[in-house]
């Protein structure tokens, strides 16, 4: 008896294995729960902006020929019972800068937001600088936090500037957790009895597949459009609990076949399902190489009566031209191929933005192309 228990269990084991290896390798690679691809409509950020003035720069403030930095500065001090005797100052430690935050949902009155600084005017840095309070509106053109605090700048203070060599900007940066919320915004959850997903990438597949995940849970469910998945409510359900189960639903999203490239820096990022057509590529160039030119006289280079006409100048240049070679790119239906089949030809990323631009337009590459 007791053996045949160990071997029903043994058997049982077996066949889960059996099973789990019969799975597509990418179903639990590719899932992601609906939370990470959408959210509630509802629930959505707000962005916040406000003027300000940073002080306390090291000669690195706006130049007095920005009128609204002076504007601001005698404003500020009127308000504080200090009239300025001429708006004309000359000091350059303040600079007028723009203030932008995004409040999440939820948030509520007390709580700490990050916050972005941007230079408005000529100033040359920030670095070092403090923001003074500054009210952060809204599109509605109500106060909803104030921001007020030392700035980060992306440059140390000791670092060397190096010339002709580009330096990170030092006229933006940012304030973590400089904003104080004092005003939260109300969000109404299933107020019109039916809560409401918004994909973050509208597809028909994915909705289609979260639609079928959400009904498989014992919920109704129904797709609107693309990006749009209502869900009824009752009266008598827990919304807080029903919304947390809805967003740790797995759905496999589809993935779109594109090809991403930046012309700028040759980037290239390919997608999964890009497929290609049976192709030849030529690829060859040619290098010029020119050495340093060097001047000589003929006649006596101490002869100070002697014209420009006596000198020639010698340079050697020397042209390198590979052998074209025209090869033959096999049709492949993973990424893995079309990136060996890439590097065989021997290309540069920058020359790769040319070749698969030139394949996109013969149809053999079966997906889009951005060039960004």
């Amino acid at each position: 008896m007791l053996r045949q228990k160990y071997s029903i269990i043994f058997f049982l084991t077996l066949a889960a294995c059996c099973l789990t290896l019969c799975l597509p390798a990418h179903a639990a690679s590719l899932s992601a729960r609906i939370k990470d691809i959408g959210h509630i409509l509802e629930a959505r950020d707000n962005q916040l902006m406000g003027f300000g003035l940073v002080v306390g720069l090291y000669n690195t403030g706006d130049k007095t020929a920005t009128g609204f930095t002076q504007q601001a500065l005698t404003n500020l001090l009127s308000r504080m019972g200090v009239v300025p005797q001429s708006v004309n100052f000359k000091s350059r430690n303040v600079a007028a800068v723009m203030v932008t935050a995004t409040l999440p949902p939820f948030i509520k009155s007390g709580q700490k937001i990050d916050v972005n600084v941007a230079s408005m005017g000529d100033a040359t840095s920030l670095q070092g600088g403090t923001l003074l309070i500054t009210p952060l509106h809204g599109v509605d053109d109500k106060i909803y936090a104030v921001a007020q605090g030392s700035l980060i700048v992306g440059v140390e203070p000791s670092s060397p500037i190096v010339p002709y060599i580009k330096q990170r900007q030092t006229n933006a940066g940012r304030i973590p957790g400089g904003a104080l919320v004092e005003k939260e915004v109300p969000v109404n959850l299933g107020d019109k009895g039916v809560l409401t997903i918004v994909l973050n990438e509208p597809d028909f597949t994915t909705a289609n597949r979260a639609v079928d995940s959400i009904r498989r849970s014992g919920l109704d469910a129904v797709a609107k459009d693309a990006g749009t998945i209502s869900i009824p409510l009752a009266g008598e359900e827990d919304l807080i609990s029903l919304i947390a189960k809805v967003e740790n639903l797995t759905v496999i999203p589809e993935v779109v076949a594109k090809i991403v490239v930046n012309e700028r820096t040759g980037t290239i990022v390919i997608g999964e399902n890009v497929r290609i057509a049976p192709v030849a590529v030529s690829y060859a160039g040619i290098d010029v190489l020119i050495d340093d030119i060097n001047l000589y006289s003929e006649g006596n280079a101490t002869d100070v009566s002697m014209d420009e006409n006596s000198y020639r100048a010698l340079s050697t240049a020397k042209i390198k031209r590979p052998q074209a070679k025209l090869r033959a790119i096999p049709a492949g239906a993973s990424l893995s191929s079309l990136v060996k089949a890439l590097n065989r030809i021997g290309a540069s990323p920058k020359d790769l933005v040319a070749i698969l631009q030139a394949m996109k337009r013969v149809g053999a590459i079966k997906a889009g192309i951005e060039v960004i």
